[in-house]
Parts: C-alpha cells; structure tokens; sequence
C-alpha cells in the first residue's frame, strides 16, 4: 500500500517508486518501526525500509554510540539493514522529527545529531536508547539523541491548520496576480507525488494515511513553487510567492508529523498483549 495522490486511503494497489527524499526515507521507518513492535515479518520491514533507497546498512555515527548498540562505528564497514531490527524492537515508540532552521525540538543542544538531522531534514528518535537514526549517503546512521518527546498536532488541528494555510497563500497570489503557473508544472508536481509515496504498512489508520498523502502532494507543490514556477517575475513578486508559501510549508511539516504519530500510535495499540521480540 502506497500513501500518494492516487490511493488517499492507503488501499488499493501497491505503487513502486523510486527513492527521493531523506524525509520520504525516515517517514518510512518510523512507521514500519512501528509495525515491526505489532509483529510484522522481518521481511516485510526490511523490504519496506530498503525501497526508500537507504541500502548501504546502518552505521554508529561515534565510537561511544558504537559501544552502546554494537553497531559498527566510524572508519568501519556498514552493518547491514537487519542490524536495525533489535534496535527497533528495543527502541520503543518511534518519533518522527523533521528539523529546519528556527525548529529544533526534540533534538539536544548541541548534539552531534543537529547537524546532519538539519541536513537531511529528518530524523527518526527511539527514546527509549536515546538514539536517532538519520538518513545519510544511502545509509542510517545512528546518532546519541537524548531529549524529550515533541507532541504532534492532533489529526484534525493538522488538517485544520493546512486549509487555513492554503485559503491564505491561495489569497495572497491570487491578489498578487501570480497564481498561474506553466503548463509542465502540473506534470512535475505529479512526478514528485509518484516518487515520494510511502509505503505504509497494513492497518494503517485511513485518517493518518489520508493526511500523509495530503501532505506529501501538497509538499510536491511547494517543491515546485520554491524553483518559482509561477508568473512572479520580478525579486517583489517571487518575495511574495516565498512569503505566500512560508506558512503552507510549516504545516504540511506539521501535517506530516502528525499523520505519522497518530500511525504509529494506533499501530502499537493493535500490538497490545503482543510477546516483546
């Protein structure tokens, strides 16, 4: 099952597409982490976490986080993907944080983890080892991420917040006269769409699945937008169409990461009374 433009609901057929995007990778593990605590074959999630691109295995980021989990640390060959699956059964509830400039909940000052989490624009916390894992070069690295849990919007806030934002920048380019766009830019959203899809694991909540795909068409818009593939054509006008959008993108971010808590909250309620692996 494929959370994209086609299949809101997260039924119907599954759709193979290429790796894309950090924040695609790291959406993925997180929720089929959580499938993997409910029970789902390691084959599955290791099939799952392998189609986002990340293939060359997992490595510690230092040797301290190398001794703590018995990953292989740096100067050292990569373990390979199936080294993740202990430390998600160990990890706990995963969170998913998608750090930019101004936004750096969840992660420790000065951590080792800000910087390539703020590259790659996500990462994936286990709390209950205090690591995050971010995806790097095709690969996982693990990194020391102790910090407090950073609650996600509820559902229908997120939702709520992402009309809002999208009646408000809809306003602001329409007065401004730059709403139009070319004709190919419709088919590049739609190529975005396609390779960002996540694959999502069964029993996914219709409601999480509905607004990951929400998210990630809207993301796909606003990808092409910041190439300024609108009618601006003066610094003003492509000021106002970053400035129409600015809000937009905080909550689809907003968006996404609540889609995903409430996935891997309803996935680890169904693993309920499960044997621990």
């Amino acid at each position: 099952m494929s959370c994209g433009p086609d299949t809101p609901d997260c039924q119907g057929v599954c759709r193979t597409v290429a790796a894309m995007s950090p924040v695609r990778s790291a959406t993925t593990l997180a929720l089929w982490a959580s499938a993997w605590l409910r029970g789902e074959s390691a084959d599955d999630v290791l099939a799952a976490v392998d189609e986002t691109g990340q293939r060359a295995g997992v490595r510690a980021a230092s040797a301290a986080v190398a001794e703590a989990t018995g990953l292989p640390g740096p100067g050292s060959p990569s373990a390979g993907s199936v080294d993740l699956l202990p430390l998600l059964a160990r990890g706990g509830l995963p969170e998913l944080l998608l750090p930019h400039a101004g936004d750096l909940r969840g992660l420790p000052p000065g951590g080792d983890v800000t910087v390539p989490a703020l590259d790659s624009g996500a990462v994936v916390v286990l709390p209950e080892l205090d690591l995050g894992l971010v995806p790097v070069d095709g690969q996982w690295r693990a990194y020391r991420c102790p910090g407090r849990r950073v609650p996600a919007a509820p559902v229908f806030e997120a939702l709520q917040l992402i009309d809002e934002a999208i009646a408000q920048a809809t306003r602001e380019l329409v007065t401004a006269d730059i709403a139009r766009g070319p004709e190919q830019v419709r088919e590049q959203v739609r190529d975005i769409m396609l390779a960002e899809a996540v694959h999502c694991p069964p029993g996914t909540p219709g409601r999480a699945s509905a607004l990951l795909a929400k998210a990630i068409s809207l993301e796909a818009l606003l990808r092409v937008a910041a190439g300024h593939q609108t009618a601006a054509v003066t610094s003003r006008e492509l000021a106002v169409v970053d400035d129409a959008l600015r809000p937009l993108s905080l909550a689809v971010r907003a968006g996404r990461r609540s889609a995903v808590d409430h996935a891997v909250q309803a996935l680890a309620g169904s693993a309920a009374g499960r044997i621990c692996r």
